[in-house]
C-alpha cells in the first residue's frame, strides 16, 4: 500500500494489521478515509472489528485521530443556524459512570441556570460501561432527551441547556454500537465521539482518566477560544470532596496541570457516592440535591460546578463559584430549569 491511497477497508487493514516489521501507522488523510469507511457503512462488521482492535493495540496517533474527527464532523448533521457566544461543550464520557453518582448531568443544569450556554451529548448504552450516562439519567429526570438537533438549538438559546442525542446528528455512529459490545474494551470511539464538539463551541470541557491521552490531545482540542480536560471521578468531570483533582488547561500548544485541593476549599471529608449504575437510582438523589437538600451529592454538584463556573469565567476564582452553585442549588433555580422542560411542548 506504500504510495497509494486506500480505497476499501480491506487496505486500511493492511496498513494497521500486517505485523511489526510490516504495519505502519495511517496519516491524516487515511484516518480520515478509513472513518468515512467506517461512517459510511462500507465495512463489515468483522472488519471494523479488526480495526479497532489492531488501533487499540497499536495505541492511536495524533494525526489519526485528527483525521477520524475530521470525517465525523463531515457526517454531522447540520443544526447551528447561528452561533451563541460563550457556549461550552460540556463532553461526559458517553458510557457513564458504574460506580458512583452522575453528578456531571446536575453540575450541568446548575451551569445553565447560573448563566453559562452549555450543550451536552451523549448516545444509549455505550460500553464499556454502559452506565449512568448523559441520556439516560436524563430521561429519569424527566428531561426531554431525544428532541430534533433543531429543537435542541432553541432550548439552548432559550434555557441555556440543551442536549443531543448523537444518534439525531450522526445516525451511523449508533449503528457501531452493538460491535463495540462485543470487545468489552475501551476502542479508540470512546475518545473521539467526546471531541467532536458538534456545535463548534468556544468551550470545550471533557473528562479523561488515562494521563497518557492528555498531551497527545492538545493539538486537537476542538475548542474554540478554551479548551480544559477534568481527571475526574471515573474519568468524568465529577470533583470529589475529600481528594486532589488534576485538571489540565491547554494553552500555547501544551497542558497546564492545576490541582484542585478540595480540602483547601472547604471539603475536607471524603464522602461516600456509590450508587448502582441504575439511571432512576441517579435522579432520585439528585433531583433532591437539586432541590437544596443538604448532603455528600449536593456537596459534589457544588464544589464540581463550582469549579466549572471558575472554568469557564463566569466566576473569578474557585470560591466564587462555589458560592453561586449553592447559591443556584438553595434558591432551586436548577431543578426549576429542569422542570421547564418537563413541562414544555416540543
Amino acid at each position: 500500500m506504500s504510495g497509494k491511497t486506500p480505497q476499501t477497508f480491506q487496505d486500511i487493514i493492511r496498513i494497521i494489521g500486517r505485523g511489526k516489521k510490516l504495519q505502519r501507522n495511517l496519516t491524516r488523510e487515511e484516518a480520515q478515509i478509513a472513518m468515512n469507511l467506517l461512517l459510511s457503512g462500507e465495512a463489515s462488521s468483522a472488519q471494523i472489528g479488526a480495526f479497532l482492535i489492531t488501533m487499540r493495540v497499536k495505541e492511536e496517533t495524533i494525526d489519526e485521530l485528527a483525521g477520524f474527527l475530521e470525517a465525523i464532523r463531515q457526517h454531522i448533521r447540520p443544526f447551528v443556524n447561528e452561533p451563541i457566544d460563550g457556549l461550552v461543550d460540556l463532553a461526559l464520557p458517553y458510557d457513564g459512570k458504574a460506580r458512583n453518582l452522575q453528578t456531571g448531568v446536575a453540575a450541568a443544569l446548575v451551569l445553565a441556570a447560573a448563566g453559562v450556554p452549555i450543550l451536552l451529548h451523549g448516545a444509549d448504552n455505550i460500553p464499556t460501561k454502559a452506565g449512568a450516562a448523559v441520556p439516560n439519567t436524563l430521561r429519569a429526570l424527566g428531561y426531554p432527551v431525544d428532541l430534533q438537533p433543531e429543537i435542541v438549538w432553541e432550548n439552548v438559546r432559550q434555557y441555556r441547556f440543551g442536549v443531543l442525542n448523537t444518534s439525531n446528528i450522526l445516525p451511523t455512529w449508533g449503528a457501531l454500537t452493538p460491535i463495540r459490545h462485543e470487545f468489552g474494551l475501551r476502542t479508540l470511539l470512546n475518545t473521539v465521539e467526546k471531541l467532536i464538539n458538534p456545535a463548534n463551541a468556544d468551550i470545550h470541557i471533557s473528562g479523561f482518566y488515562h494521563a497518557s491521552y492528555l498531551n497527545r490531545l492538545t493539538p486537537i482540542l476542538p475548542g474554540n477560544t478554551s479548551n480544559w480536560i477534568i481527571q475526574g471521578d471515573e474519568g468524568s468531570v465529577d470533583i470529589r470532596p475529600g481528594k486532589k483533582t488534576r485538571i489540565y488547561r491547554a494553552l500555547d500548544g501544551q497542558m497546564q496541570e492545576i490541582m484542585i485541593d478540595a480540602a483547601a476549599l472547604g471539603y475536607e471529608e471524603e464522602q461516600p457516592l456509590a450508587i448502582a449504575p441504575k439511571p432512576i437510582l441517579h435522579a432520585l438523589i439528585l433531583t433532591q440535591a437539586l432541590q437544596g437538600e443538604k448532603g455528600a451529592a449536593y456537596n459534589q454538584i457544588a464544589l464540581t460546578a463550582g469549579i466549572l463556573l471558575w472554568m469557564t469565567g463566569r466566576c473569578s476564582n474557585q470560591q466564587e463559584g462555589i458560592t453561586l452553585a449553592k447559591d443556584v442549588l438553595d434558591t432551586g433555580a436548577a431543578y426549576q430549569l429542569l422542570t421547564e422542560h418537563r413541562h414544555s411542548v416540543y
